[in-house]
């Protein structure tokens, strides 16, 4: 303790810290880079920024073993849900006839709860239909879904192959 006029004050404990700021300033700026990553995340920016993350586009391919089942009559959905929520979907196209490989686009037209909007992480799922219906899957149905889900709204390289039998 060291005097100065009538102020007791301690030594060794005042002042700048160069050791003490250095170890803080590392786990703030992880912090930082997080919480950056996570808006970016949230608002679609890492795939082309904000126009484009009301939208998803891909290719949906079928197994090859499984082509003879292909009817002319089946419907093609891809769906999009959210990763962790409610299973109803988010957004879906529906395409009739599809020819394998067969394109696909889903925007924010193509959303199914009012309100919503395609951003942030989703899941990307496709089915091929037998009888056209929306629902859920029913025996004879195909599915798949993307390898690298959940992604992000606004990627254009989604590549789903439908590969399981319901």
């Amino acid at each position: 303790m060291k005097h100065a006029g009538k102020y007791v004050v301690a030594t060794g404990h005042v002042g700048y810290n160069p050791t003490v700021n250095k170890k803080l300033a590392v786990p703030l700026l992880f912090i930082v880079i997080i919480l950056v990553a996570g808006v970016a995340a949230w608002q679609g920016l890492l795939h082309g920024g904000k126009d484009n993350a009301g939208s998803l586009s891909g290719t949906v391919t079928i197994d090859p073993s499984l082509a003879s089942k292909v009817a002319p009559t089946d419907f093609l959905f891809v769906i999009v849900r959210r990763p962790s929520g409610p299973p109803r979907p988010l957004a879906a196209v529906r395409i009739e006839h599809p020819l394998f490989p067969q394109p696909f686009e889903i925007t924010n037209a193509d959303v199914m709860i009012k309100g919503s909007e395609l951003k942030g992480m989703v899941n990307v799922v496709a089915r091929l239909d037998k009888d056209g219906f929306a629902g859920p899957a029913e025996p004879g149905d195909i599915e798949g879904e993307f390898a690298k889900n959940p992604t992000m709204t606004g990627a254009k390289d989604i590549e789903i192959v439908l590969n399981r039998v319901k």
